[in-house]
This record gives structure tokens, sequence and C-alpha cells, in this order.
């Protein structure tokens, strides 16, 4: 069952063993399911709205926007 997850992530059982907390694997998986989701659905054709309202984008960026004005 394992060896499919560390071909995906590239990893050996002791490395995940050795320096993974339990909450770090369980968010690596969650995450990896979520994206076979979003695989599966790309292959069956399914449209998948992954809109960012400008408000929330902005939000989620933060201070990541610089903005430079023109001297003009």
């Amino acid at each position: 069952m394992f060896e499919w997850l560390l071909a995906e992530w590239h990893i050996t059982p002791d490395y995940i063993v050795n320096n993974w907390t339990d909450e770090l694997l369980n968010l690596m998986l969650e995450k990896l399911i979520e994206r076979k989701k979003r695989e599966l659905d790309a292959i069956q054709g399914n449209k998948v709205d992954d809109k960012v309202e400008d408000e929330a984008l902005f939000k989620l960026a933060g201070n990541l926007i610089k903005v430079e004005k023109s001297g003009d």
C-alpha cells in the first residue's frame, strides 16, 4: 500500500518514520487525496471551478504584492 505513496513523494519509509510527525503525515495524505480527486475530475472532464474572488485573493496575498508607481 505504501509503495505508491513513497513513489509519489520520492522518499523512503525510514525518512517518514524519522522525520515526519503524525500531523504532517495526515496533512500530506489529505493534500494527496485532494490532488488525486482534481486529477480524476480533469480526466473525467468534470469542470472544476477554481475561481477566487478579488478580495479573497488580495487578502491571501497580504504584503506579497508590491506596487510601484511611475514618476510620470
